[in-house]
């Protein structure tokens, strides 16, 4: 990896959630071991964190972001997600509803994200919103694959704002959780390309 700071500088879509991302010289020794980092972040007047985790992984950005992009298939590796529709599609935008089981007493998720994905020579970028839900206010995120080396630099982060008065009860879980499932995505990811 080539000793200069990596950025990440995303507007996602219908909001003021500016994303940008600089690794520290450490943070980057870390990502040429083959490491993940992981950030949590304490938002002000959020219950839950921002989290965000990084990783080279194998594979090109675009063959990664092709099977992370098969929203349907998410319900078949994707620990607790009982369903996961496309409800519309045009062009780079995707409309997916989702419906997740969630630990008590917090009742099961239900929500429709907009997705759309972009691409900037061979990196590839993919930005979600949150269009309907009953149980969160918001779900913003972004998912980035920027080639190295053959490889793909994957920047993961996720922010999401419970409705439920209970949420604090499972704080604790979000960044574990979301590890978890992005551990899960990267297999999923090589397990299929691999195959292809």
């Amino acid at each position: 990896m080539k000793n200069t700071i990596f950025f990440a500088s995303i507007l996602l879509s219908s909001s003021v959630f500016a994303y940008q991302l600089a690794f520290t010289p450490a943070e980057l020794e870390k990502l040429k071991k083959g490491e993940q980092i992981e950030r949590v972040e304490e938002i002000k007047n959020e219950v839950f964190p921002k989290v965000t985790l990084a990783q080279v992984i194998p594979h090109s950005p675009k063959e990664n972001m092709d099977v992370f992009s098969d929203f349907e298939s998410q319900k078949d590796y994707i620990p607790g997600m009982k369903k996961a529709e496309i409800v519309h599609k045009e062009g780079n935008t995707t409309d997916v509803y989702f419906k997740i089981h969630m630990p008590m007493p917090v009742s099961d998720s239900e929500y429709t994200t907009r997705h759309v994905i972009k691409n900037e020579g061979k990196n590839y970028f993919l930005t979600w919103d949150l269009l309907k839900s009953e149980q969160i206010k918001a779900s913003k995120g972004v998912v980035n694959f920027e080639e190295y080396e053959g490889k793909s630099l994957l920047t993961y982060t996720s922010l999401i704002t419970p409705k439920s008065s209970f949420a604090w009860a499972v704080k604790g879980q979000v960044a574990p959780d979301t590890k978890k499932n992005v551990d899960i995505i990267i297999k999923h990811l090589d397990s299929v390309i691999t195959k292809k």
